[in-house]
């Protein structure tokens, strides 16, 4: 029997579902009965769904399903699909590119989240909400810095670095909070249980042990008559 290799058959137009997958849609264009062809369509779509087993009963999955065995057959395919049969140009728009943020933040570990919140706390009104907002930044500051370096912090750090990132904008009023903030900087090690087989092989050689020694004791007392 001559081996067929990967590199002599056609190509796998979506690698995903395999050779075999792509055979049977294949096959669906050589059925000349339309009821038969159908039929035999909604097996190989079941079949499909095995790529996806945690989606079986999604709508979106299987419009998505119909419209890969249309690309995989060249949209040739003549069947009574539940979906509109899609256009061909359709998979071939690329995706616009993202846009990256090109942003910089001079204090990177305290990240953009508390950046972003810095700039919408510094244009509130001045009032008991905006003193709030400014206690939590603060504190999100502080676990901030703590995670990113390990290690402990002065609070005038955070003050000064709430009030430079701010230009003078945000002030705490009261840094009595940030002492209650902690991080567990070095986690305690996880205590590995015991090994079973180690512990059940010393059993079960103190076992042999007792019972090798009740041999040689009923074997003494054999010979000395029962005593």
């Amino acid at each position: 029997m001559e081996m067929l290799y990967n590199t002599a058959q056609p190509h796998l137009i979506i690698s995903e579902y395999g050779r075999h997958v792509q055979d049977m849609a294949l096959h669906l264009l050589t059925i000349t009965d339309r009821r038969e062809r159908t039929k035999a369509t909604e097996a190989v779509i079941q079949t499909m769904t095995q790529v996806h087993p945690y989606s079986k009963d999604s709508e979106e999955l299987r419009m998505k399903l119909w419209d890969h065995l249309h690309l995989i057959t060249g949209f040739k395919l003549d069947v009574d699909s539940p979906y509109p049969k899609p256009l061909p140009e359709a998979f071939q728009v690329k995706p616009e590119r993202l846009k990256y943020p090109n942003t910089s933040i001079r204090h990177k570990h305290y990240g953009k989240i508390v950046d972003e919140l810095i700039k919408k706390a510094a244009v509130m009104e001045d009032n008991e909400e905006r003193d709030v907002l400014i206690a939590s930044i603060a504190n999100l500051m502080k676990k901030a810095f703590m995670t990113w370096n390990k290690c402990t912090v002065d609070d005038n750090t955070i003050i000064k670095d709430l009030k430079e990132i701010s230009k003078g904008k945000l002030i705490l009023k009261d840094a009595s909070g940030l002492a209650h903030v902690h991080v567990q900087l070095n986690p305690q090690p996880i205590n590995k249980p015991q090994n079973f087989k180690r512990n059940n092989f010393s059993n079960n050689n103190n076992n042999k042990g007792g019972q090798n020694r009740n041999r040689k004791k009923n074997k003494n007392k054999n010979r000395n008559g029962g005593f």
